[in-house]
């Protein structure tokens, strides 16, 4: 994999867009080509943007063929950018261009990391672009690559960024800020989908910035308003503490040990009888032959019951420590108001993301105030005699009790 890039041949498992891998060699793909060329006269020859390039080729019927590496036919400012970014495109072989790494603070968690130098060798392959349009490009990806100054506090945190769901589209929402105004000189949070953007590739008509702060407050309140019912605060004692039962594993636990000591067993008798085989029997080769494919048998049989021994140990130890990590995040729920009251901001985000794994929201407000339709949690909730994982608000009695919450504390 080393050397193949010095030689100026490819290295990736898929062709770039706009090539064909042919016997482990790049080769035009004149369907996808034509695309690559318009990409750079119109970024280089006009005033677009990448996100404006993709644009154009939306709205003038260009459809992106689809790849094994790649879903959506539509065009993203994400995929303009990769490919002004490549050099295979003039007919260069980058290598290094993206490692993936450990994260840090993490145990095995690994992402990929684009560098900023990397060797480029000649290709073998046909260019589709001049040398002289592709640093064209990059001079103008350098000028229009400037950083947005922060606007806000460095220790601010988007709570429900990554939670709150897209009415429109499904994907997340993230954060986005909005730089103070001249009259009252206060900078404002919001939510809103990346996908009106066109970053993604994916079409989204939901254009609403929705207020961070209110949000925000609103999801802490149907959380403490459910943990301060007092059927859940009942049902939620109860779950801790319960001990799992695992009697039918450790009971097939035992059963497999029994199997295994009488396979031991009869491997050591085997041993044994080979052992003490008489030579001079006339039928010794044929004696011999099937003791040796009974004795072979049994390493079959004991390596089996082995892998049914170690399969039911790691079950029984991943449901005690399933237990013990839910009862970590229902001790957390019964104190959630004075935990969530003393957090900061990264801390009060890490709670809710172990509570919560998505929020759907509806695609206008409510006349009741409310833009949230339904909380999916991370683990089973006890609600009205129910365990569930998603509390609908539509008919909920809840919004009323977070209403009348938030106005108590405002």
């Amino acid at each position: 994999m080393n050397r193949r890039p010095g030689e100026g041949r490819w290295n990736g498992r898929f062709a770039p867009y706009g090539y064909k891998l042919v016997d482990g060699e790049l080769f035009i793909a004149e369907d996808e080509a034509e695309v690559i060329r318009l990409i750079y006269d119109r970024y280089i020859h006009t005033n677009e943007g990448t996100s404006s390039v993709a644009k154009y080729l939306n709205d003038h019927g260009y459809v992106k063929k689809i790849r094994q590496n790649g879903t959506i036919p539509s065009f993203s400012d994400n995929f303009v950018k990769k490919v002004i970014d490549n050099p295979v495109y003039m007919g260069k072989i980058a290598y290094g261009r993206r490692r993936t790494e450990k994260k840090i603070g993490t145990r095995n968690e690994m992402h990929v990391v684009e560098q900023s130098e990397f060797p480029v060798y000649d290709g073998k392959h046909e260019a589709i672009i001049s040398e002289t349009d592709w640093n064209l490009a990059q001079e103008k990806r350098k000028k229009n690559a400037y950083r947005r100054e922060k606007v806000h506090d460095v220790n601010h945190v988007h709570l429900l960024s990554g939670l709150l769901r897209c009415p429109d589209c499904g994907k997340p929402l993230y954060g986005n800020i909005a730089k103070a105004h001249s009259k009252d000189n206060k900078t404002r949070y919001y939510y809103y989908c990346k996908n009106t953007h066109g970053e993604t590739g994916h079409r989204c008509s939901f254009r609403t910035n929705l207020e961070q702060t209110e949000l925000d407050r609103y999801v802490a309140a149907i959380i403490s308003a459910l943990v301060h019912d007092r059927q859940f605060e009942a049902a939620i004692q109860k779950k801790i503490g319960t001990a799992v039962n695992t009697d039918d594993l450790e009971k097939g636990l035992d059963t497999v040990k029994s199997q295994l000591r009488q396979l031991l067993s009869t491997k050591s008798r085997l041993e044994n009888q080979m052992d003490t085989l008489d030579v001079s029997d006339p039928y010794y080769e044929r004696k011999i032959l099937d003791l040796q494919r009974r004795y072979d048998d049994q390493y079959d049989k004991i390596a089996e019951a082995e892998l049914q021994i170690e399969d039911i140990r790691k079950r029984i130890q991943t449901i005690r420590s399933e237990q013990i990590s839910g009862e970590n995040v229902y001790q957390l729920l019964l104190a959630f108001d004075e935990l969530y009251g003393e957090m900061d901001e990264p801390g009060k985000k890490e709670l809710l993301r172990a509570i919560i794994e998505r929020i759907d929201l509806y695609p206008e407000k409510r006349e009741d105030g409310c833009w949230i339709r339904n909380i999916v949690f991370a683990f089973p909730v006890p609600i009205q005699g129910h365990e569930v994982k998603e509390l609908p608000l539509e008919k909920s009695t809840l919004i009323e009790t977070v209403v009348l919450m938030s106005k108590s504390k405002s």
